[in-house]
């Protein structure tokens, strides 16, 4: 009997679905023989860029002033985590709803 339950609820469910799918299809553009407008311009040969006027790879910056770029960097983080920190940190007072703003 539960099948039988399930399979009418899928007739209940078929009309409403076709009915979506022929709206759907409704809205398409219908072409129908319709020509296609010539393109005006030629078609010309095709130009390939010219590889030799390509610029050199930049130079490769040493391992040391690698190095101390990622130091630079590494310290700058650890500071930027102690400002927040010392942020989070800070008493937060909320302001009495009555209060005026301050400008």
């Amino acid at each position: 009997m539960a099948a039988s339950g399930k399979n009418r609820s899928w007739v209940g469910f078929l009309p409403s679905l076709m009915a979506v799918a022929l709206a759907a299809c409704a809205g398409l553009p219908a072409i129908e023989g319709e020509q296609l407008p010539k393109d005006p311009s030629p078609a010309g040969p095709i130009v390939y860029r010219d590889l030799a006027d390509i610029p050199d790879a930049p130079p490769i910056s040493p391992p040391a002033a690698n190095q101390a770029a990622i130091e630079s960097l590494m310290t700058d983080r650890a500071k930027t985590a102690e400002t927040a920190d010392d942020l989070r940190r800070q008493p937060f007072n909320m302001p009495a709803p009555s209060a005026p703003l301050g400008f």
